[in-house]
């Protein structure tokens, strides 16, 4: 073993591994030699040294306030619905007729696609942000659209059949061959009347209890909103990554899912610890689609060993010590971060069902000595598009600011033993002559090196980032 001569700066040379995590690019994967990691907070606040953090905030809000709007345009991505939220969609068809043989044409059908799969179920309807109250067979029972408005659910099963009303009155324009299999949509059948209707047609958007997953505990396929199986169902999903589950560390997954469903206080009571409610573009990258479910998590994602992992936001106690004996080469420590990659505030949205399921701030979460010790406010916006809990909003940027303010950082050029790492994984460091002695690390990024070596970015963790006292949580 080589002399482990300790260089001590604040510089770090670049690599192909520092630029594929956190936000890199999954086609930079070379056989199984690079670990890609995809973090929720993409390359903003944690890692090796970089630009300052941009506010990515403001497309995820634009993207959001879409999510509820009833698009009228030739041809649209398909979406799928994660959990529960409310959702608009494409008008895929329209027609007017005469009801009851007379000459105006006061009868609308309109027909909006909500999910491109089939949902657990198609919930309350609004019309703009006016939720419409409806009796068991769907018809309005509230002035003014009591005997204007009708509407039909259908879920997306593979088999349904088409709408019957539709086929009946949709002048032949509508068949028993227009059957939307696997697309979950309403029916909505509208009597003009110019005091109900007096804005034109109403935006119709329903809450939607989305896409079930299988769940790898027990092999059953249901409903759930655990954040730690549907971002496996969009690796698995034709549509997502298409990962075959050999390719899957079903039973590191298998942990998560369970630490996504333990209980955690909130202000009046408990809520799961992570949850994902929201909607996927299809049209958007994969990795820009991952970091935004992984955000519901806190959670990070690697592949390595030709198998995809993930490390959801909560403790997980190192289990592997790296000392002097697995390095091959002098380590690059950095005991603090840059000024300018600093954050003592941390601020965003989240999806607010108390505001009808529109973006609304969460209480910002602030760390007082920090802003003191920075001469002033340094905030990160964190939007958080599959969170519908201020509580677990709150949780979430808390660990992302405890994170920040864990300074340390390593390069570790290990020999072989690192082959036993990846990235999200939890090391504890202990090297006398950087006072490191059982330190928490988390691994960045880990690469093969020609020499058969494994270079490792370590950067500083801690049991008390995760932990939880409800006390601090702020009311909305």
């Amino acid at each position: 073993m080589p002399p482990a001569v300790i260089a001590v700066g604040a510089s770090i040379a670049g690599s192909a591994a520092a630029a594929a995590v956190g936000g890199g690019v999954i086609g930079a994967i070379v056989g199984a030699t690079v670990t890609v990691g995809v973090s929720y907070l993409g390359n903003r606040i944690v890692g090796p040294p970089k630009a300052p953090a941009v506010d990515l905030g403001q497309s995820m809000l634009d993207a959001r306030s879409g999510r509820t709007q009833m698009l009228v345009q030739p041809v649209t991505s398909h979406r799928v619905v994660y959990g529960e939220v409310r959702v608009g969609g494409p008008l895929v068809f329209a027609h007017t007729r005469t009801e009851g043989g007379g000459s105006k044409l006061d009868m609308l059908h309109l027909v909006v696609v909500h999910a491109a799969h089939e949902v657990e179920s198609l919930g309350a309807v609004w019309f703009g942000d006016t939720a419409i109250m409806l009796d068991g067979g769907g018809a309005a029972t509230a002035a003014p659209w009591a005997g204007k408005v009708q509407v039909w659910s259908h879920a997306g099963l593979p088999d349904q059949g088409a709408d019957a009303v539709l086929v009946a009155e949709g002048g032949g324009r509508w068949t028993h061959n227009h059957r939307l299999r696997g697309r979950a949509y309403t029916h909505l059948r509208l009597r003009y009347d110019p005091e109900a209707f007096a804005g034109g047609i109403p935006n119709l958007s329903r809450l939607v209890r989305g896409r079930k997953l299988w769940d790898p505990r027990d092999g059953a396929t249901r409903w759930s909103a655990n954040a730690a199986l549907c971002i496996l169902d969009y690796l698995m999903a034709p549509w997502g990554l298409a990962a075959g589950p050999d390719e899957i560390d079903l039973a590191g997954w298998i942990a998560q899912a369970n630490i996504c469903d333990e209980p955690v206080a909130t202000l009046t009571g408990a809520e799961p610890r992570y949850t994902c409610n929201g909607v996927l573009d299809l049209a958007g990258r994969p990795l820009d689609n991952l970091e935004s479910l992984l955000t519901s998590c806190a959670g990070r994602l690697s592949f390595t060993g030709g198998k995809w992992r993930l490390a959801v936001g909560a403790w997980q106690p190192p289990t592997v010590i790296l000392g002097e004996n697995e390095l091959r080469a002098p380590v690059t420590y950095r005991p603090w971060r840059s000024r300018r990659d600093l954050v003592n505030t941390v601020r965003g949205a989240f999806t607010s069902p108390a505001h009808n399921w529109q973006p609304t701030d969460y209480p910002p979460v602030a760390d007082a000595p920090s802003i003191a010790t920075d001469d002033g406010e340094a905030a990160l916006t964190l939007d958080l598009p599959f969170t519908t809990s201020h509580t677990m909003a709150q949780r979430i940027a808390r660990i992302a600011l405890r994170q920040n303010r864990r300074q340390k950082s390593l390069d570790w050029p290990a020999n072989l033993a690192g082959l036993r790492l990846a990235a999200g994984y939890p090391v504890a460091v202990s090297l006398g002559r950087l006072g490191l002695a059982g330190t928490p690390f988390r691994v960045e990024t880990w690469r093969l090196t020609e020499e058969m070596g494994v270079d490792l970015a370590l950067a500083e963790d801690a049991a008390e980032v995760y932990a939880h006292d409800p006390s601090w949580l702020k009311a909305m």
